[in-house]
């Protein structure tokens, strides 16, 4: 990925949005300097900031750094709003977006089973998952 042309990008994204940083970043709960570095290159997003970026404008990662760029201007009946908050939630909880991504259908299966557990068995489980962690270990 070259610094400039992501630099670029995100500039030219924004413009064409007909939006300030400040209005961008208020929308994506991003610090506004942080975001300027952004757009100068000398800083370079992390993954979970780029895909917040790439949803807001409506294009995918790939369009975002590479060369070409297809979207359109975000509108009050998009419903990418909800997975911007969800990018906020699992960034505030220190949870790699990566990792969520991940995840399988069974994988969501037994986290909602879990949830529906009582503290005491929630305790029980993890002292069971940590036993057969440790065991698998050795």
């Amino acid at each position: 990925m070259k610094k400039k042309s992501l630099a670029l990008k995100l500039l030219e994204l924004r413009q064409s949005h007909d939006l300030t940083q400040k209005q961008l970043c208020e929308s994506l709960n991003i610090g506004r300097s942080t975001y300027s570095y952004f757009e100068t290159g000398s800083r370079i997003p992390d993954v979970e900031t780029l895909l917040l970026i790439a949803r807001y404008y409506h294009v995918s990662l790939d369009d975002l750094v590479s060369d070409s760029v297809t979207s359109h201007k975000p509108n009050e009946t998009d419903t990418d709003s909800s997975d911007i908050q969800l990018l906020h939630h699992l960034k505030s909880k220190n949870i790699p977006v990566d990792f969520v991504l991940e995840l399988s259908k069974a994988d969501f299966d037994f986290l909602y089973k879990y949830k529906e557990l009582t503290d005491e068995n929630k305790a029980e489980m993890q002292y069971l998952m940590n036993y057969k962690l440790k065991k698998q270990i050795k």
